[in-house]
């Protein structure tokens, strides 16, 4: 019987790439069971990622919810607004262009709305302000594409019409009217391709020419009185040109901290720049490509540039797919620790003579806590925690990208112990740490508290 139903899956699945060859417009086959990327050809030449973008179920649980509520009441104690925007999915920002055969991997737009729609309103019902962008994209003009057609990114219309969302939540926040305004204009530059690997894989399955990644491009500057400067002033945003010393002025509040993913890093699609127009506030980008969903806003909060002044309203974009619950509690905790503030409590501890091990007693402390360690400049990616109790040793581990700022402050929460917690820790770095190294506890907020 076993057999009779994987040879009966296995004609349907040959008879579905049949057809879909046959359907193609670009004369492409075996797009949809190619294991590096599995995709689907859509209408006018328009794209979807059939793992990613016709994915229903976005795990959003409600511990995660409680985790960006309370990351959301840490940073307002230090006066900055979190703004939470998920991108959505290319299915349900473009679905004129989604073709019939998406209903085969049981595709249902209604059910895809709604689980996309459920996660916002779950984050607004427990205080954390979100941007709706999935409404913002069923706004493009006919013949405009919020997305490139042959990769999952958004073009410059798109992020132009997600920014003018986030402006409107900006706009209509209390610290708002107190803040700096500067009017920004944005003027085209010309069309321009952008790298895509995703139209490079497939390419290579597709005899005739996939559609180029075409965007406009645009440059975003303040408008300057004439006070006889020769030129524009420069928003550094990330342009190879250089930029104005955003850190110049000591007294004055960063208005707006851009955190996220490639969506806000790739300069070919001017995010921060729109966001800077439509809201008419200085933005800076802290963006990192390929960093995951927290690599930005993790280098960002335990930074000295967050620690020593933090900015009126940190926008963080992360699409919808990638989930929050992924590596476990540590990156949440990590976050919620870094933007409280509260990691004040000293413990006594030791530094090993080659400056890589660092132990400390942690009795009495448990789940609730989490541990601080400043390395004093290490420039450490992976950090080892050896937590020693009568009933034995646990190990956990926490490991930075290559492409995040290197820190050197990390933060780990006591969960996965024993009911009793531990009683010494030894913490290990692959660099070493510097001569001030120190430990300290954080006081869980309230929220956290109340949740435990």
């Amino acid at each position: 019987m076993t057999r009779m139903l994987n040879c009966s899956m296995a004609v349907a699945l040959a008879l579905l790439a049949g057809t879909a060859q046959a359907d193609s417009a670009y004369g492409c086959a075996g797009l949809e069971t190619n294991r590096e990327l599995p995709t689907i050809e859509g209408k006018d030449g328009v794209f979807f990622r059939i793992n990613a973008d016709l994915r229903m179920n976005h795990p959003f649980a409600p511990e995660v919810v409680d985790q960006m509520a309370a990351l959301s009441q840490a940073l307002e104690s230090r006066g900055t607004t979190l703004i939470y925007v998920p991108i959505p999915t290319k299915s349900v920002s473009m679905p004129d262009h989604l073709p019939d055969r998406a209903r085969l991997y049981g595709f249902d737009l209604d059910v895809a709305t709604a689980v996309h729609d459920d996660v916002l309103a779950r984050l607004n019902a427990a205080g954390v302000l979100t941007a709706d962008i999935r409404a913002a994209l069923l706004r493009a003009e006919p013949g405009k594409l919020a997305f490139f057609n042959s990769d999952f990114h958004w073009s410059a219309y798109g992020a132009d019409l997600g920014a003018q969302a986030i402006a409107e939540v900006i706009r209509a926040q209390p610290i708002y009217d107190a803040l700096d305004k500067t009017t920004y204009t944005s003027t085209p530059l010309g069309e321009e391709i952008a790298f895509s690997g995703m139209r490079r894989i497939l390419q290579a399955r597709c005899n005739d020419t996939l559609p180029e990644p075409t965007t406009m491009t645009w440059d975003t500057q303040a408008t300057v009185l004439d006070l006889g400067l020769d030129g524009a002033l420069d928003l550094g945003l990330g342009d190879e040109s250089g930029g104005l010393d955003i850190f110049g002025d000591d007294t004055a509040q960063m208005p707006v901290a851009l955190v996220g993913t490639s969506f806000s890093d790739s300069p070919i699609n001017n995010f921060p720049g729109f966001i800077a127009q439509h809201a008419a506030l200085e933005v800076v980008n802290f963006a990192i490509t390929g960093g995951n969903q927290f690599g930005a806003i993790t280098s960002y909060l335990t930074s000295t540039e967050f620690q020593d002044s933090p900015p009126a309203f940190l926008v963080w974009e992360n699409p919808i797919y990638n989930n929050l619950a992924q590596y476990g509690d540590q990156p949440m905790r990590e976050l919620i620790a870094a933007a409280s503030g509260t990691c004040t409590q000293p413990l006594d501890a030791a530094l090993s003579e080659d400056r890589l091990t660092l132990t400390a007693s942690v009795a009495g402390l448990g789940a609730q806590d989490t541990l601080f360690l400043d390395s004093d400049g290490s420039t450490a990616l992976d950090v080892t925690y050896r937590f020693e109790a009568a009933q034995g040793t646990r190990v956990k581990a926490l490991r930075r990208g290559e492409r995040l700022r290197r820190t050197g402050r990390f933060y780990m929460p006591m969960t996965g112990l024993w009911e009793d917690g531990a009683e010494t820790v030894s913490i290990t770095l692959s660099a070493p740490m510097g001569p001030q190294a120190s430990l300290s506890k954080c006081s869980a907020t309230p929220l956290m508290e109340e949740k435990s």
